[in-house]
Parts: structure tokens; C-alpha cells; sequence
């Protein structure tokens, strides 16, 4: 088994949490939707606090490695701000949050000199996933906003 296919298979390991928790509102309903949803952004604002990380372990001789160091805090602290929004009840907000950092951070990995010199199925596999975990949040966005099952109407 080579490292592309170890990347991917814990990589849609690490999407479940955002597969269940993104459908269980839909399917349970009531006070467990909104923690699940709750408990998305909290996972959430995890993961891309992590993945804002990585530029911190890319090499030094990188080009633009002074600014992808930034721009990998500004996406821990997008992290922190989904997990803050979260707490104060603002979960439409760090619903949108969420799906813009997720883009926006594979935007930024795929301009970044690493990602070219990654295979092609690695780099499918970064796509498929955000996109995956993008589409979670629509789904939880979906719930939060419909009048027939939002959490606050």
C-alpha cells in the first residue's frame, strides 16, 4: 500500500464525523440536530486549524514560504473564529465559514509548489475531500435554514 492510498484512506476516515454529523440533524431531529450541527463546527474548526498548521512543516526554501506561514495562521485563526461563533449562537454564520475556509484553504494548498509535486491521485483526493466536507456543511446549512425544521423557529 504506498502513502497516497494510506492519505486517502485516513482522510475519508477523518470525513465520517462530517458525514454523520451533517445527516443526523435531518434524520433525529430536534435538540440532537442542533448539537450535531454544534459539534460539525467544533470538528470543523478542528480540522482546518490543523490544516493551517501544515504550512509550518512545508520547507523553508519554499517560494513565498514567509507568506503561506500567514496565510496558514490566518486559517488557524478562521478556525478559532468558527469555534467562536459556534459558542455565541452564530451558527449560520460559522456554517459559511466553514465552507469558505475548507475552499479557500485548498485553494491556497494547490497554489503552493508542495501540492504540484504530489501525484495526481493525491491531488484528486484533496479535491473530492473538500469538496466533500463542503457539501457536509451545505447539507447542515440546508437544515439550519429551512423553516420546517430550524432549530430557533
Amino acid at each position: 500500500m504506498n502513502i497516497t492510498s494510506i492519505k486517502s484512506t485516513y482522510g475519508y476516515i477523518g470525513f465520517i464525523p462530517f458525514a454523520i454529523l451533517s445527516l443526523a440533524p435531518w434524520v433525529l431531529g430536534g435538540e440532537i440536530a442542533k448539537i450535531s450541527i454544534q459539534f460539525q463546527l467544533a470538528y470543523g474548526s478542528i480540522i482546518i486549524t490543523f490544516l493551517g498548521g501544515f504550512a509550518w512543516g512545508w520547507p523553508d526554501d519554499q517560494k513565498n514560504q514567509a507568506l503561506n506561514l500567514s496565510y496558514g495562521i490566518g486559517f488557524s485563526l478562521l478556525g478559532c473564529s468558527m469555534l467562536l461563533l459556534t459558542y455565541f449562537g452564530f451558527i449560520m454564520t460559522a456554517l459559511i465559514l466553514a465552507i469558505i475556509s475548507f475552499y479557500l484553504f485548498y485553494l491556497f494548498e494547490k497554489s503552493t509548489v508542495i501540492f504540484d509535486t504530489k501525484d495526481d491521485d493525491y491531488q484528486k483526493f484533496r479535491k473530492i475531500l473538500t469538496l466533500l466536507v463542503c457539501i457536509s456543511f451545505l447539507i447542515s446549512s440546508g437544515y439550519w435554514i429551512n423553516p420546517y425544521s430550524s432549530p430557533y423557529l
